[in-house]
């Protein structure tokens, strides 16, 4: 009676296992697929845990075979994990990695505040250390009345951008004066592109906020887009993106950003990250843990800096990032 009941738990881990690691492979190749349906797009949020129902299928397996064939099914099993895991993982540091120059360093603190809620103290501390602009999504008109009483406003007097009512505002806030390049239109979100100039270095900086999948895949895919054409004539300038794209690296829209080359994360594998493990930004303080990093930071070819840092703030579902980066030094320079 118990082996019976082993091999039915067996049959239905190895069944739910497989459907699940072959569901996620097809997402992350076939990423039209992205597009279809809001249920795909969140379905594809989960293909960094590839590695999951791997585990699930090696159970499974483990208790159907023989005993001489579960050490050799599950090792198998195990090992296509971990190089599906692989890329989640801190690649040691490259001693071929560019060399940051000192010079037009530009520090920005990046965080969706939910509707503005975020804790305006933490963001006060966090912007006092060494922070040139502080991007922020979801600002509404409460919070901009809480960025001035805060003093923030006094720290950073120039600014860009609007609040709105729910989610739709975004600012960014500058120690150096700034002036406002583009916006997208049409968009759920408001998102923009600003210039400013650091240490005699200009700087373009974009504020993005494109639209969740949950508002339908059309509203997803065409924020994305936007985007991507409000940001393609300055690739070639000293241009960093930060904030919250609602996609993770593997998504369709964060493919087609980068496809070209002329955009790249930041946290992207094998860039001599060492600052930790792969680590998701939403939902931060939830019941449900973190699974998805859709908040990032994309710097142009001439651009270089470290791995951000992830900066918990309470009062939002947000992780925050602080970047930091420079002019790519040259062979010339």
């Amino acid at each position: 009676m118990i082996g019976r009941a082993l091999r039915g738990t067996g049959w239905v881990l190895l069944v739910l296992g497989v459907l699940g690691t072959a569901a996620l492979l097809v997402l992350r190749q076939v990423t039209v697929i992205h597009t279809w349906h809001e249920y795909l797009t969140a379905a594809a949020s989960f293909i960094p845990l590839l590695w999951l129902p791997l585990l699930v299928a090696a159970l499974g397996l483990v208790l159907l075979l023989r005993a001489r064939w579960r050490l050799l099914a599950a090792a198998l099993t195990l090992v296509l994990a971990a190089v599906t895991a692989w890329p989640m993982l801190p690649a040691p540091e490259r001693s071929d990695t560019p060399q940051v120059a000192p010079e037009g360093t530009l520090t920005v603190l990046s965080s969706n505040i939910e509707y503005g809620g975020a804790d305006i103290d933490e963001i006060t501390r966090l912007a006092e250390q060494g922070v040139d602009a502080i991007a922020l999504q979801e600002v509404t008109p409460e919070f901009e009345e809480a960025l001035e009483t805060s003093g923030l406003l006094e720290a950073f007097p120039h600014h860009v951008g609007t609040a709105r009512d729910d989610a739709g505002g975004t600012m960014l806030l500058s120690r150096t004066p700034v002036e406002l390049v583009d916006s997208t239109e049409g968009t759920v979100f408001d998102n923009l592109l600003a210039t400013t100039t650091v240490d005699g270095t200009l700087w373009h900086l974009g504020v993005i906020h494109t639209a969740p999948p949950q508002m339908g895949a059309e509203s997803w895919t065409a924020d994305a887009a936007a985007v991507g054409e409000m940001v393609a004539p300055y690739a070639e300038e000293n241009l960093l993106l930060v904030g919250d794209f609602n996609a993770i690296a593997q998504h369709r829209t964060m493919r087609e950003l980068t496809a070209d080359g002329s955009l790249r994360s930041l946290a992207a594998p094998g860039r001599g990250r060492g600052e930790g493990l792969w680590e998701p930004t939403w939902p931060v303080g939830r019941s449900v843990p973190p699974f998805a990093r859709i908040d990032h930071a994309l710097v142009g070819a001439g651009v270089e800096g470290p791995v951000p840092s992830y900066l918990t703030i309470p009062g939002t579902d947000h992780k925050a990032l602080r970047v930091q980066v420079s002019p790519a030094v040259t062979d010339g320079d």
